[in-house]
């Protein structure tokens, strides 16, 4: 065992010391003079909630802002193909819109059998977490996507509960994005989707509107599904000084087949079929979700006030084999915050209030039909938090530390058994970090915490039945430490990153099943670490060209309990990504590979899910144009070769069905309309 530990060792600081090689034999090569530098300093990062500009932030922090070519050739129908080719975050496709994408960020969020865990979600500054920890992805499309940014690592001090991660989308376009946009397009699987995009300044009011309309039949059997999702902003200047934008979102899914895992054997020989005990319980999802949102912002001579407020409503019918589940929800928020700009030192204070409240009712599942009543209860979940955040800069050197504390409680009343229980946690998490800046590069490191309460369902689905919340079960705690640079070449023709990562996780939440078909139960079993090594490079070595290269290398191995030293299920050791793209005058090229090591699926380590490479290419030409009018053709074509491979897994599945298969080779045809 030391053995190979020290083996692992030295192969990460040989990639380590290589990739350092790399990046400083890149950075050395001249680019053409006509490149345009950019200046990191000006970027904002807007997931720390705070005014933090890359060049200051001691944290690791993804960037990704979509080409015009991108926005047009990439389907984009999930999160993954956005994401990646950034290091530390994974996000696995399942080919079921019913259960959405998996999603974690340097190990954390892997137990998800649905939805995301652990990781904090926002959009457009609407936070799709709710105050138990819960993200519902499908109200994200990601083809709407302009720019985003992830925050690799525990960020309590920014977002509180379950926040081992930050996902931070923006729908806005920019300022020189065609006024409409339409985009129509179809493929493989009957799919076929129709999208609208509109910006425009209207009497002094900043409007944004976006639509999409999605169809398909999926790869697998018994996975068809429809979606409907939209948005829209105004933003208002109230007077010199202050600011208001309201934002509402909208998605509706009628129709989400679920077609459930598979084992090893059904997964290799017949990988498109649906497990039967789902497709006769006609196992799905059908929910329509709205979100509403208002963030005020107030210049005042001490500093900036800023207020914002969101609201959530989500009616849900959810078909499993052991149940026919409903759940209407209503979950929101309110943040308030002031930074201090008169003082010697950065600062902010502010307050924060969460709360959810579930009214959830499960009966049998006859057939696809509900039957008789066994649960009915009303879930609700508060969270008050406090926080403060300070950054001092010493000429390069700035020193940046935080603590927030939070208080949530948890309470079900239950009208079957005429009775009402509660749960409280309390949580102090602190941060600190260094960063200093030697011309264009920048060496950071930093100390932060999260927490990671259960989720209601969590919480319901008790081992040995029962309503009410488990008694036993305890949040997850995490400490994290990390360290790296980051930089650009003299001309801004090279961005670079390394980071070194240290995740210590005490009282994990590990998922199990106690029957086929049966509902995902959660224990809290020993402590696990994560430690690892990221690296992204984006090059542009000529005004035609743009490379992007990232690997991950992640050891994620439980610590003590029942599973020590196993390997935390459902996170791959090791992924690389590259992108090769060239765009010469109306022709667009894009060709990407991505490769995912193998990486077991039970916490017992029985059984692997095998590594895979793919290889996706996208084409596009912006040559037919009328005055105002362009338009674009494009064709995308993705798993080239045709490699049968699972995309995803469901951990610690019973009977061994782990195994969610990816689709084989498949493409989407269409064409954009712009309008300037």
């Amino acid at each position: 065992m030391n053995i190979t530990i020290r083996i692992q060792q030295k192969k990460v600081l040989t990639l380590f010391f290589s990739l350092f090689l790399l990046v400083s034999v890149v950075s050395a090569q001249s680019a053409d003079p006509d490149t345009v530098k950019v200046d990191l300093d000006e970027i904002r990062v807007e997931a720390t909630q705070s005014s933090i500009t890359i060049g200051q932030a001691p944290l690791s922090v993804s960037t990704l802002n979509r080409s015009s070519f991108d926005m047009t050739a990439r389907p984009a129908e999930t999160m993954n193909e956005l994401t990646f080719s950034l290091p530390g975050i994974w996000v696995s496709n399942r080919e079921n819109h019913a259960l959405g994408e998996r999603m974690t960020i340097r190990g954390m969020g892997w137990r998800s059998p649905f939805g995301v865990r652990g990781i904090t979600v926002v959009m457009d500054d609407i936070p799709l977490t709710v105050a138990d920890g819960q993200t519902i992805m499908n109200m994200v499309d990601p083809a709407m996507v302009q720019s985003l940014e992830v925050l690799r690592g525990p960020s309590a001090t920014f977002w509180g509960n379950s926040s081992g991660g930050v996902l931070y989308m923006r729908t806005r376009p920019s300022v020189d994005s065609p006024s409409l946009s339409i985009r129509s397009y179809g493929g493989s699987y009957s799919t076929m989707k129709h999208e609208i995009r509109w910006h425009d300044l209207v009497n002094g009011v900043r409007l944004q509107a976006y639509g999409s309309y999605s169809e398909s039949d999926g790869y697998r059997d018994h996975s068809a599904s429809q979606l409907i999702r939209g948005g829209l902003s105004a933003g208002f200047d109230l007077g010199n000084r202050s600011t208001l934008e309201t934002r509402f979102a909208y998605s509706g899914m009628p129709k989400g087949e679920h077609p459930g895992s598979l084992s090893k054997e059904n997964a290799a020989e017949n990988p498109s079929m649906a497990w039967p005990a789902f497709a006769n319980a006609n196992a799905g999802k059908d929910f329509q979700q709205m979100m509403l949102s208002a963030n005020f912002i107030q210049s005042r001579n001490s500093g900036i006030f800023s207020l914002s407020t969101h609201g959530t409503y989500r009616d849900l019918s959810n078909p499993l084999p052991f149940g026919f589940i409903s759940v209407d929800r209503l979950a929101g928020g309110t943040r308030a915050a002031f930074d201090f700009q008169t003082l010697p030192i950065d600062l902010q204070i502010g307050t924060e209030l969460k709360w959810q409240r579930d009214e959830r009712q499960q009966r049998v599942n006859d057939q696809g039909r509900p039957g008789n009543l066994t649960i009915d209860q009303t879930d609700f979940v508060s969270n008050q938090a406090l926080f403060a955040q300070a950054a001092v800069q010493f000429n390069s050197l700035t020193l940046n530390t935080g603590l927030r504390a939070d208080r949530m409680y948890f309470s079900v009343d239950d009208f079957l058994d005429d009775n009402a229980s509660g749960r409280s946690f309390y949580s102090m998490n602190p941060s600190a970090g260094i960063n200093y800046r030697f011309s264009n590069l920048r060496i950071f490191a930093n100390f932060s915490t999260t927490f990671e309460s259960p989720t209601t369902t969590e919480f319901k689905n008790r081992p040995g039945g029962g309503t009410g919340f488990n008694p036993d079960l305890k949040p997850e705690k995490t400490i994290g430490f990390e360290t790296g640079l980051r930089g650009t070449t003299t001309n801004s023709s090279v961005e670079y990153e390394i980071a070194l990562f240290n995740l210590n996780i005490r009282d994990l939440i590990i998922p199990f099943e106690e029957f086929d078909g049966g509902p995902t139960l959660y224990q809290n079993e020993g402590d696990t670490r994560h430690y690892g090594v990221e690296f992204h490079l984006r090059a542009t070595p000529a005004p035609f060209i743009s490379m992007e290269l990232m690997y991950t290398w992640l050891d994620a191995a439980f610590r003590d309990g029942q599973f020590d030293g196993n390997k935390v299920p459902g996170v791959a050791t090791n992924r690389a990504a590259a992108v090769l793209s060239l765009n010469h005058r109306s022709h667009g090229l894009s060709t990407e590979l991505e490769r995912v090591g193998s990486y077991f699926v039970d916490s017992m380590n029985t059984t692997r899910n095998d590594s895979y490479l793919l290889f996706n290419t996208r084409y596009s030409f912006s040559g037919l144009s009328y005055e105002k009018w362009s338009i674009y053709p494009f064709i995308s074509i993705n798993n080239i070769f045709n490699v049968r491979y699972n995309t995803s897994v469901s951990i610690n599945a019973f009977g061994g069905r782990f195994f969610e298969p990816g689709a084989d080779r498949h493409f989407r045809a269409g064409i954009r309309l712009n309008i300037n």
